[in-house]
């Protein structure tokens, strides 16, 4: 199977693309960020995409007629995304990895299933997952911060970050706004993103398991709590972190659960 990605990936990467969207509009992913962001994201909500990928969660936030900038920096990716959204006029696609400088920097990266990392022992296997995955080839990327997004293309309600084990850095070059932050959680990384979001005013955090369209539960957890959740299950989460500011959070923000 693996060879069968590659062999598409690099012979033709729009049959790729198409099988991969196809797929992904079969199992219902786009369906279940929609529900699951459509309490978080209002129409003109500006929201960063930061590792869109093939434009999954893109395509969710624009159902919810949220502004998206889709952040990218794999070259065939990006381009991918400029030729799925090249109608839309709100959607931006930013070709650039995240971090907490600017510059460049070397992007690793698999010849299966188009994912990457800036985490060089991601890539060995030395910490988190990696080392099933065939890391096959590096590229030199731009790289810039969320501060500097944020400074051209305005303040978003809702951060999501996908970046494969460096979620960390990417958030260090968050400093000027606190958006609500949704993130892949990527052990053991994961607490020291948890720590960092406390330490920024962040108290409130919601998990996901898998793809569910739904939270693990909408009683809002401490960042403490999450680490416990986070660390008695090996099951793949995502991690929601509300925001610390009333103006964003008030009427953004799940529901809770009927006499929960």
């Amino acid at each position: 199977m693996l060879a069968l990605h590659r062999l598409l990936l690099t012979r033709t990467p729009g049959l790729y693309f198409h099988v991969r969207n196809v797929g992904r509009k079969v199992v219902g992913t786009r369906r279940n960020q929609r529900r699951l962001f459509s309490e978080l994201v209002h129409p003109g909500d500006l929201v960063l995409d930061v590792g869109a990928n093939i434009g999954e969660f893109t395509a969710a936030f624009r159902d919810l007629a949220a502004r998206v900038v889709a952040v990218e920096p794999q070259p065939r990716l990006s381009e991918h995304l400029h030729r799925r959204f090249r109608a839309d006029d709100g959607v931006t696609v930013v070709q650039t990895a995240v971090s907490d400088h600017a510059g460049e920097a070397l992007l690793f990266c698999t010849t299966a299933d188009a994912l990457a990392t800036l985490e060089e022992e991601r890539v060995t296997g030395a910490t988190g997952a990696g080392a099933e995955l065939e890391w096959g080839t590096s590229i030199t990327v731009p790289l810039n911060t969320l501060d500097t997004l944020v400074a051209e293309h305005g303040a978003p309600t809702l951060v999501k970050i996908d970046v494969e084990g460096h979620e960390l850095g990417a958030l260090r070059g968050l400093t000027t706004v606190r958006p609500s932050v949704f993130f892949e959680v990527n052990r053991p990384g994961a607490y020291e993103v948890l720590d960092l979001l406390a330490e920024r005013g962040y108290t409130e955090f919601l998990l996901r398991l898998g793809e569910r369209p739904d939270w693990v539960t909408r009683r809002v957890m401490s960042a403490a709590e999450a680490r416990d959740h986070i660390a008695g299950t090996p099951d793949h989460c995502d991690c929601l972190a509300l925001s610390p500011d009333p103006d964003v959070s008030a009427s953004r923000r799940p529901a809770p659960a009927p006499g929960g």
